[in-house]
């Protein structure tokens, strides 16, 4: 290997490098972002929904079918609770493979 070679190497090792530390800087900031914005309607949808599920005169004149709803609704609500929580805790551009040759961000903890 040459001292031009050796360079080259070196070089493309630090653009490498701040490539990946601007892509986890913008995965990071996209994952707060997008977390953020997903926070509030979901408190609006909790918040109503505990106000249905709660207030014994709203309670008392639903039906039971409509209070099986309710309860899967909050369940569902809960699991997109848990995917923000994990959305927030990304730190670092890590995928998974998904689809056939296609890649998703890895918002799962190691």
């Amino acid at each position: 290997m040459t001292v031009s070679d050796s360079v080259l190497s070196t070089v493309d090792d630090v653009v490498e490098a701040a490539l990946e530390s601007e892509r986890n800087r913008v995965v990071v900031q996209l994952a707060g972002a997008v977390s953020h914005k997903l926070k509030q309607p979901l408190a609006v949808a909790w918040g109503y929904l505990e106000l249905l599920l709660d207030d014994p005169a709203a309670n008392q004149d639903l039906q039971p079918e409509t209070r099986t709803y309710l309860r899967e609704i909050q369940l569902s609500l809960r699991s997109m609770d848990d995917i923000i929580n994990q959305l927030q805790q990304v730190t670092t551009h890590q995928t998974r493979a998904y689809a056939g040759t296609l890649e998703i961000l890895d918002i799962k903890p190691a």
